[in-house]
């Protein structure tokens, strides 16, 4: 192995470390949050380095590697630590981003089914998904669907039929339907964001945000943010509703030109909800399906 390929890899790996340090900055200018959005892949590729530097005896490249290692796993492990666990759910929550032109609704269907969910929360209903809805509203009566670009709408299906205001947010991309349980009030959101630069994710949570805070609380966000959970916009999203994102790394964009997946999926809770959010199969979509169940930490003395 020449020196000159080894010199080309440390150079390369410097350039990675640049790279993911940028990617920390999205509240400077949202190109840094689609540097974010990779920051996976670029743990994946230090580690590619790392091996390669052990065969070959590349001792510059091997530091460099373990650099970037660190950044960008710092920047990885808060969202890996363990969820809270909920052992007495009081409602659950299934949500997906279905791709506007998923060629499998009986795949959809069943997983739905499958899931007993008592509210589902769905992105990229387009003309095709429409079919999936209609079905779905003999289970579940209360329903609101909003329109959002050409991919196609957010959807939100509740079986609990006591339920208070619904709304779409000027600006497209956010539903909500205020559903109301034996242990009190909830406010479901159903949001699908752009992706960050240079798609506008930031001017689209601008414009989110107002009608978000005025939500009653309180509140349970799902949907493709489109978005790591450690992004700006994520941050901005939590601070515009007094919400956190549920723990857990859950990899649920799968494609194989992104390989091992991006965490673009989350489901947020207000302070005095507890969550436990799981990953279930893609049913035909690129974006596998959450499953939430969900507690009140405080519930309602008399309904």
């Amino acid at each position: 192995m020449t020196d000159a390929i080894r010199g080309a890899v440390s150079l390369c790996t410097a350039l990675a470390i640049l790279l993911t340090l940028a990617g920390y900055f999205g509240h400077a200018h949202p190109a840094f949050d689609t540097l974010g959005a990779l920051r996976i892949q670029f743990a994946v590729a230090f580690v590619g380095v790392l091996l390669f530097s052990v065969a070959f005896a590349a001792l510059t490249a091997r530091m460099l590697a373990l650099t970037g290692l660190m950044i960008a796993g710092a920047g990885i492990a808060p969202a890996a630590l363990p969820a809270e666990r909920v052992t007495s759910a009081d409602l659950s929550v299934y949500s997906q981003n279905l791709r506007y032109d998923n060629g499998s609704p009986e795949a959809v269907l069943s997983a739905i089914e499958a899931s007993d969910a008592d509210v589902l929360v769905l992105q990229e209903v387009s003309e095709g998904n429409m079919r999936v809805i209609d079905r779905l509203r003999r289970r579940y009566p209360a329903s609101i669907v909003c329109d959002f670009t050409g991919v196609g709408g957010v959807a939100i299906l509740s079986r609990i039929p006591d339920t208070g205001p619904t709304g779409c947010a000027e600006g497209g991309g956010a539903a909500w339907l205020r559903v109301v349980t034996a242990s009190g009030p909830l406010t479901v959101v159903g949001l699908h964001l752009y992706w960050p630069w240079p798609y506008g994710q930031a001017a689209h949570v601008d414009r989110l945000a107002p009608a978000l805070s005025a939500l009653a609380e309180p509140v349970l966000i799902a949907g493709d943010f489109n978005a790591p959970p450690w992004t700006h916009s994520v941050d901005r999203i939590e601070a515009a509703t007094g919400t956190r994102v549920v723990g857990g790394l859950r990899l649920t964009y799968r494609r194989s030109e992104i390989w091992p997946g991006l965490p673009l999926d989350h489901v947020l809770v207000s302070e005095d909800i507890a969550a436990e959010t799981r990953q279930l199969g893609t049913s035909g979509s690129d974006h596998a399906a959450l499953l939430s169940r969900v507690a009140f930490r405080v519930r309602a003395a008399v309904r």
